[in-house]
């Protein structure tokens, strides 16, 4: 099984851990203050809600008990009560926000309370009714486990609008019936299928039918009971009641804020009496320390009263709220909060690619400067030891009559080295981030015509043919000095590896150059590294008997300056030899 090899990391740990961390304690700072100011806005927003809801249940009673004096029904104790129990259910759910719950309750004008929030069933008679509105709390007789089965379903009891738009759907109903002493005698749940309805089915349908706007239809299909209770001392001759009001607190939030409710301290804290209260003329309140109670809202409300002695029954209305604005402003934010965390995440893996890429550029630049400097080390090594030795010959013995031999040798090797330091120069120069491009408009035959000028006596000496073919009207934009230098390695190259007696081939049009060559081919293995700095591969060695050797950055300057220019350069194989291609593209025209 071959091995995998293992993947080099060049960001140091520590680095990596220190952005990730910083990248942490910005999204926690980040997302805190944020949550801040979201839980300070539902703070705000709960308080108005209360003080709103307040208002509305102070403005529905002052209509109601206009209208029942108006009708003549005189508005007694038990009437107040009634009426406030009917309107804290019927608002049981209203203005509630996320994890905001509240609780209301009513005095009298002796301080005793009257009406509660709670678990109740409600039904608004005629406004001939002296008592007011038929009120039922659910939890004198329901057990707690009864309470919280009806309270689940409770929550889903209704129809809503949008039903109408669809063509079947499924919902839950009450039944609720009241025996002959006005008692409660049994609650039912109906889930009911309902769908669409054409006119004429409708008409003949024996079970439940509602028809919206007289225009379109709807039948019951199926109606099961799926939670009933039924009162034991209920007396014989039923009634069954329509238009009631099922209201359990915090029901628009469904079960588990009744739960939630119910075991709230606070919420269910109110007294039975109180001491104090508003005045007669409902301007100014009183309230003994010993009984205070930790109220949100606390409000007057006015009923003309033929029983009171001033004419007047002034009753105090409290309201309290449980706020878990903290929870809130979590639930609100959840998607902030993972969205922040991908776009972190996104962040983080953006910077430690650009630091991975960038201590990978340091430790190849690291790595590219010490092979540099050991190749040309060993480069230099050669001509300074063929120097020194000339040198020590010449100085042991001077009168020698190879005199001028040892000098020719060290100024030959002289230029070697010159020849190398000016090759390390011109890679400095491309590799150098201060490179200015000129550009400058080059005639490619022209330019190719001198070069291949400047190789006549080696092509001359070696018997090496070269054709070349070029319109005139190819042209290059870019750097002439730099282009020049490219296209001078690979004509250098191509009649370096080039045998003796062989052919160089060089054809140019609009988009690419060829330049072909008849000599050895490249080993299958070297071509992904033809144009590395300091390589030169297998092939080298077929040039020993020309007396050239090549420094291996020839192809390495050509393909540079031609990437530079946004030009590409490709070396493979042919059937004869080695073949260059240079594409311009946009660079020529």
């Amino acid at each position: 099984m071959k091995k995998e090899k293992k993947k080099i990391r060049y960001t140091p740990s520590g680095v990596m851990k220190k952005f990730v961390l910083v990248f942490a304690a910005l999204y926690m700072g980040i997302m805190g203050a944020v949550t801040y100011l979201v839980q300070e806005k539902f703070v705000q927003d709960h308080q108005e809600v209360l003080q709103r809801l307040s208002e509305d249940i102070r403005r529905i009673q002052t209509q109601l008990a206009q209208e029942t004096a108006d009708g003549g029904v005189s508005i007694g104790r038990e009437w107040v009560g009634n009426t406030m129990d009917y309107i804290l259910a019927v608002n049981a759910g209203a203005g509630e926000l996320p994890y905001m719950l509240w609780s209301g309750a009513v005095w009298d004008e002796d301080g005793d309370k009257i009406a509660e929030s709670g678990p109740v069933y409600t039904m608004m008679p005629g406004k001939e009714n002296e008592n007011g509105p038929l009120v039922w709390r659910l939890d004198e007789w329901l057990t707690e486990e009864e309470l919280d089965q009806l309270a689940e379903y409770g929550a889903k009891i209704g129809r809503s609008m949008d039903v109408y738009e669809q063509e079947e759907w499924t919902e839950y109903q009450e039944s609720v019936s009241m025996d002959r002493n006005g008692e409660p005698a049994e609650i039912a749940v109906l889930r009911e299928s309902w769908r669409k309805a054409a006119p004429e089915e409708a008409e003949n349908w024996i079970g439940k039918v509602m028809t919206i706007d007289n225009e379109q239809s709807y039948i019951c299909e199926d109606s099961e009971e799926v939670w009933s209770w039924e009162n034991p001392s209920a007396t014989k001759g039923r009634e069954e009641l329509g238009f009631g009001h099922l209201s359990f607190p915090a029901q628009s939030q469904g079960r588990s804020c009744w739960k939630e409710w119910k075991q709230d301290e606070y919420l269910q804290g109110f007294p039975d009496r109180i001491q104090g209260g508003y005045n007669a003329e409902g301007t100014e309140y009183t309230e003994y320390a010993a009984d205070r109670i930790d109220s949100e809202v606390t409000i007057p409300l006015m009923f003309g009263d033929a029983d009171s002695g001033s004419g007047v029954q002034v009753c105090t209305m409290k309201f309290r709220m449980t706020s878990h604005s903290w929870m809130a402003a979590l639930d609100y934010m959840k998607y902030v909060y993972l969205s922040g965390a991908l776009l972190l995440l996104a962040c983080i893996l953006i910077v430690l690619r650009s630091l991975e890429k960038s201590y990978r550029k340091r430790a190849e630049a690291e790595e590219y400067r010490r092979d540099f400097t050991n190749a040309m080390a060993h480069e230099m090594k050669t001509p300074l030891s063929v120097i020194r030795g000339f040198a020590e010959n010449l100085t042991e013995n001077p009168d020698t009559g190879k005199k001028d031999y040892y000098l020719d040798q060290i100024i030959r090797q002289t230029e070697e080295m010159d020849g190398n330091v000016k090759e390390m120069i011109q890679v400095s120069k491309l590799d150098s981030d201060d490179l200015i491009l000129k550009q400058e408009t080059l005639p490619v035959r022209d330019l190719l015509e001198k070069e291949i000028g400047r190789l006549l006596p080696r092509t001359e000496e070696r018997r090496i043919t070269v054709d070349f073919r070029c319109a005139r009207d190819v042209v290059l934009e870019g750097d002439e000095k730099l282009i020049e230098k490219a296209f001078r390695c690979l004509l250098d190259n191509a009649v370096s590896y080039c045998r003796d007696d062989g052919r160089i081939t060089i054809e140019a049009d609009q988009e690419k150059c060829v330049i072909r060559d008849t000599g050895s081919r490249i080993p299958e293995e070297d071509l992904p590294r033809v144009c590395d700095m300091l390589w030169s591969g297998s092939r080298e060695e077929k040039n020993l008997q020309h007396g050239e050797k090549h420094l291996g950055m020839g192809l390495y300057l050509a393909e540079r300056i031609f990437r530079l220019h946004g030009m590409t350069l490709k070396v493979e194989n042919w059937t004869e030899g080695v073949q260059v291609t240079v594409s311009y593209g946009k660079a020529g025209r």
